[in-house]
């Protein structure tokens, strides 16, 4: 994610925390605070705490969900007054954990310990750019005429509640849509540079700027999404899907990170498979072991991997796993749904695929799962699409890697109970053993080797649940920037802002 989307964090969501802890930089700056981390970090949280309880206090009642919203749902509804507090036990509070890397990223702040001239900052301040002056005082011009800023910001007194509805009434993170010249500066944050072409690469390390070329394009191609399927935003198996099947792309650019979403999309399909392979391993394996009363040999496992072909679907261990490719691609195998309805493998979208899969949670779907990934793979191709597929993590081998070897083989004319082996035996055990010797002295163990018997573990068989694919963020963020609109589901559509933002990006 890093790579695909610099710079947005999964719970970096809203936009005007971006202008807010701008300007409670700037303000802790100007009052010549003391510069200390421990200060700056009490001087947030409290900011954070009281900003919290305006949202809450809209007065349209937007149901945004602030920074700290946990602590404050005690006081939700209550008439004040209010007291004060902090909005999380965490170091720098909600900016520390969500916006600090964010902002840092797109050079709006510099972080404590970044050099000026021959000593380190103690603490976080905003950087001097006509980009992060104009984004705190945006949001200080909101504010600066309320009692909330002339008072009660500098105070640890009690807040009436006149006091946060009048702060609420400007300042809720609903705003910024109201707020054109605040959004402008939140934009200009997030996608501009520090000169005249946000993209000039003239004055700027080329790592920032490939950054910021990938933030824009990666935004416009979530844009583009939108404009092709309105239900997007609200409904995260279509956002999936969009992904997999993107419109006709615009531009080479655009064909580029087009790609390199797709292909974050196939790689969770794979990790899907494999864990319904995984998830029926850890199962049968614990209960013939337990049967037994000890650890299994590797005759034993191959006997336990060759009977996890009962499904649904029901497969037949000795046909060959390119007949059940074959089957699938005719539309001759189907996976049942939560009401028994038998979905055709062939006719169903492919995050359908991998939400049955989830569902069935056992070996012969997670199969069915990887042969078909295999087959709609084929042919794809394209710069992004092969330099996302050749990312691999610290532990598992990249996707193109996988499907590489997926085909040496199939060539080799496999049973269905050989492939599944070939799956745990190359993908489960060893793997499953790295990972879980490198968090000792902690015992993560599912199964292990003991003196060559594989010995499991009774610590639950949980599935592993994917990595975030920053569709929230993405919806919240170009929602609050005025990039599309929307009434409800099926009724999102492109702002003028947004249509032009798609085209001079990608086009």
């Amino acid at each position: 994610m890093p790579a695909l989307l610099p710079g947005i964090l999964e719970l970096s969501r809203r936009a005007r925390y971006f202008s807010f802890h701008a300007f409670l930089l700037d303000e802790y700056h100007r009052r010549r605070m003391p510069a200390d981390p421990g200060s700056l970090s009490l001087f947030i949280r409290r900011r954070e705490w009281d900003l919290g309880l305006a949202v809450q206090r809209c007065p349209d009642e937007c149901g945004s969900s602030p920074v700290g919203a946990r602590g404050l749902g005690a006081f939700a509804g209550r008439s004040g007054p209010f007291p004060r507090g902090e909005s999380v036990e965490s170091n720098l509070g909600g900016y520390g954990l969500y916006y600090r890397t964010p902002m840092a990223e797109v050079n709006v702040v510099a972080r404590a310990g970044t050099l000026l001239g021959d000593q380190p900052i103690p603490i976080d301040v905003l950087r001097d750019t006509s980009r992060a002056r104009r984004l705190a005082e945006e949001f200080r011009t909101s504010v600066r005429d309320t009692a909330y800023y002339r008072r009660a910001m500098w105070t640890n007194d009690l807040l009436p509640a006149e006091v946060v509805d009048e702060y609420a009434a400007v300042a809720c993170l609903c705003r910024l849509r109201e707020r054109s010249s605040e959004q402008q500066a939140v934009h200009d944050a997030l996608f501009g540079g520090d000169h005249a072409d946000p993209v000039d690469s003239s004055n700027q390390a080329s790592a920032d700027v490939a950054a910021l070329v990938q933030r824009r394009r990666s935004v416009a191609h979530y844009l583009a999404l939108v404009a092709a399927d309105p239900m997007v935003p609200w409904s995260h198996a279509a956002y999936r899907e969009a992904l997999w099947s993107p419109p006709t792309p615009r531009s080479e650019a655009h064909a580029a990170v087009a790609g390199q979403w797709a292909a974050l999309v196939a790689k969770d399909v794979w990790q899907e498979a494999l864990c319904s392979v995984w998830s029926q391993f850890c199962r049968d394996g614990l209960a013939y072991s337990r049967k037994q009363g000890r650890g299994l040999t590797s005759e034993e496992l191959q006997r336990v991997v060759t009977e996890m072909v009962a499904g649904p679907p029901t497969l037949a261990a000795d046909s060959l796993t390119t007949d059940v490719a074959d089957a699938a691609r005719t539309g001759r195998l189907a996976l049942p749904d939560e009401d028994g309805n038998e979905v055709v493998v062939a006719d169903a979208p492919l995050e359908d695929l991998r939400w049955l899969s989830v569902r069935s949670d056992n070996a012969a779907s997670g199969l069915v799962l990887l042969l078909e990934l295999r087959r709609r793979a084929t042919g794809r191709s394209g710069a992004g699409w092969a330099q996302a597929t050749r990312l691999r993590s610290a532990w598992q081998p990249s996707l193109q890697e996988v499907l590489q070897a997926l085909e040496v083989h199939l060539d080799g004319s496999p049973t269905v109970a050989e492939t599944l082996w070939w799956l745990v035996s190359r993908f489960v055990v060893p793997v499953h053993e790295r990972i879980a010797y490198s968090k000792l002295p902690e015992c993560t163990f599912r199964f292990r080797w003991e003196e060559g018997l594989l010995r499991f573990y009774d610590q639950g068989m949980g599935r592993f649940p994917l990595a975030a694919v920053r569709d929230v963020p993405l919806g919240w963020l170009t929602w609050d920037l005025g990039l599309y609109t929307a009434d409800g589901p099926e009724q999102s559509r492109l702002t003028a802002r947004g249509v032009s933002f798609v085209a001079e990006v990608l086009t």
